[in-house]
């Protein structure tokens, strides 16, 4: 009797550790999964002249691409080179402002 309690508990751990990798799944890798093909198609689209966020909180214009470097342009002829990877938010058109 001893026996099948000592096999019904193996069952049960194995099955309570599946349940854990299951949330696990669903928890964490799904949704980085989701957030790395949302970046991924948003550098795919990047283009010359959109406004950018870095991950250094840099707001700019990108200027131009060099492989895997781009071109941003922060002020009024300043223009920094930042790796792509840099580039963590691509920044709505923000048109009819107080300013004009």
């Amino acid at each position: 009797m001893a026996a099948a309690a000592a096999g019904s508990d193996f069952t049960l751990t194995i099955l309570y550790m599946l349940l854990i990798v299951g949330v696990f799944y669903f928890l964490w890798y799904r949704p980085q999964q989701a957030q790395r093909k949302k970046v991924r198609d948003m550098m795919s689209a990047l283009a010359p002249g959109d406004r950018i966020m870095t991950a250094g909180g840099i707001l700019g214009v990108l200027r131009s691409f060099d492989g895997d470097l781009v071109d941003v342009e922060i002020a009024e002829g300043v223009v920094v080179r930042v790796t792509k990877r840099a580039i963590i938010e691509r920044m709505p058109d923000v048109s009819g402002g107080a300013d004009e």
